[in-house]
């Protein structure tokens, strides 16, 4: 029976290590999707909720620019 080869214990390590590192990757990168796809979810959320406030906003006071500063309402200028 023929004596089985192997590598050494130095490129044993390496190999070893180059895959851990590549796990981890792959850990973070599923990690940062999932953040991403939070992210996306929370962001459609506030858009709703600016459209809400801005139609109220807009009912109450009509079409006008507030600053958001001072919470001053000026006129929207026409353009000519």
């Amino acid at each position: 029976m023929a004596k089985s080869k192997k590598i050494s214990k130095k490129e044993l390590e390496e190999v070893k290590d180059l895959q851990n590192q590549i796990n981890t990757l792959l850990m973070n990168i599923g990690n940062a999707e999932l953040v991403k796809n939070q992210l996306i979810t929370t962001h459609a959320e506030a858009t709703v909720n600016w459209k809400a406030v801005s139609k109220s906003l807009e009912d109450k006071y009509g079409s006008v620019n507030i600053s958001l500063e001072d919470g001053t309402i000026s006129e929207i200028a026409e353009e000519k």
